[in-house]
């Protein structure tokens, strides 16, 4: 893979708004540390100008803290014009380099390694954090780390083993550290940014679905006489009142989004409890359509998932149940789950309806989106296995 092709791989998990607010601190924080680094190394050259321990290499130090300067105030005109620019692989891969050569030429411009600061400062955290910002954590975690060896190379000199050793690891375990910091924090940034998402996305439904949905199904738990019909419009509505007016969290659970079937809606908000998602799901099947349902767990199944996978296969699960009855007519189905060897997950839903041929049948929107699309949301996959007259299988593999 190439530079430009790691240092992508995270970009667009933060919003453009959130990222466009990190890159100014960023900015921000560049140019506090370089007006901190100029003035620290101005104060010793001139502090000791004459004497034994002056600085060796005045002019080289005042051309590359003048060269970061101008690299910072470069950033500053390029997110002026196009914020994204400064998180560019070619951006991003030069500063590491300008902090990587003030490193290294540090001791050698000093002359010695009796100085209070590096020739950068704390300049070079801010390149850090445009990895972080481009590629995650991982990636700032390495870019620190090799920012840290350049500083004990630079040592190594004028120090003995002993004390290079020491100090530029230190200088590693700081780097490093602040790499995977700032990914972390983006990490959780990212989350909030799809939390927020969510519950925006929830009060826009809310406030296009309330007057006439909510009022349809009352109407039709008033009129009609099928007791079958008013009990899953009296469901359906408690569902759509729990998604419209609950809490924030239930935002990314309900299946009254695109695609989502009957059987969903409860399932999703089965939070992480993979086994209490699929007995909901099962249960409301047998509720709705007196489907017989045999749910079985795995010893081994692990008790919670991470990232709201229980939640959507859950939701997964519930319409396939749901399809069994309203196009296979099943009147039996078999839940079945267990780890996989990989440290995944595998599901299947068992039915003894009429089946389908999968090559020539037309998949309807609740197997494409909410079966297929809930698995794709948490990086799974859907396989179907099914024969005319002998029911169908829904596998799920996360």
């Amino acid at each position: 893979m190439t530079a430009g092709g790691w240092l992508r791989l995270t970009a667009a998990r933060v919003s453009p708004p959130t990222r466009r607010s990190l890159l100014k601190g960023l900015l921000a924080y560049r140019w506090l540390t370089v007006a901190w680094a100029g003035a620290v190394f101005a104060g010793v050259h001139l502090t000791r100008r004459g004497q034994p321990d002056a600085v060796a290499r005045p002019l080289i130090g005042y051309l590359l803290v003048g060269s970061a300067v101008a690299f910072t105030a470069g950033l500053s005109l390029a997110y002026r014009r196009r914020p994204e620019g400064l998180v560019r692989p070619v951006v991003v891969l030069a500063e590491i380099g300008l902090g990587t050569l003030m490193l290294l030429a540090d001791n050698w411009v000093h002359g010695s390694v009796d100085h209070p600061n590096t020739l950068p400062s704390i300049w070079v955290v801010g390149a850090v954090g445009a990895v972080a910002v481009a590629g995650g954590r991982r990636a700032a975690v390495v870019a620190g780390a090799g920012m840290g060896l350049a500083r004990l190379v630079g040592l190594l000199p004028y120090a003995s083993w002993g004390r290079a050793t020491f100090t530029g690891l230190s200088t590693v375990i700081l780097l490093s550290l602040s790499g995977w910091v700032m990914g972390y924090l983006l990490h959780r940034l990212a989350e909030a940014d799809r939390s927020i998402s969510a519950y925006r996305a929830r009060e826009e439904v809310a406030r296009t679905l309330h007057d006439g949905v909510l009022q349809t199904l009352a109407v039709i738990q008033r009129r009609s006489g099928d007791a079958e019909l008013v009990g899953l419009a009296r469901s359906q509505e408690r569902e759509l009142r729990d998604y419209l007016f609950g809490s924030p969290a239930s935002a990314a659970g309900p299946g009254f989004g695109p695609g989502a079937g009957a059987g969903s809606g409860a399932a999703d908000g089965a939070a992480d409890d993979l086994g209490a998602g699929l007995r909901a799901a099962a249960r409301r099947a047998e509720q709705r359509y007196g489907l017989a349902v045999q749910v079985v767990l795995a010893p081994d199944l692990p008790p919670s998932t991470p990232d709201g996978v229980a939640a959507r296969v859950a939701a997964a699960v519930g319409e396939a149940l749901t399809n069994a009855v309203k196009h296979g007519s099943a009147s039996k189905a078999t839940v079945y789950a267990e780890p996989t060897d990989e440290g995944g997950l595998f599901v299947s839903v068992k039915d003894d309806g009429s089946g389908f041929d999968p090559a020539t049948a037309i998949e309807g929107q609740g197997l494409t989106r909410s079966i297929r699309g809930r698995m794709a949301e948490v990086g799974g996959r859907v396989e179907v296995d099914s024969r005319p007259g002998r029911g169908a299988e829904i596998r799920l593999y996360v």
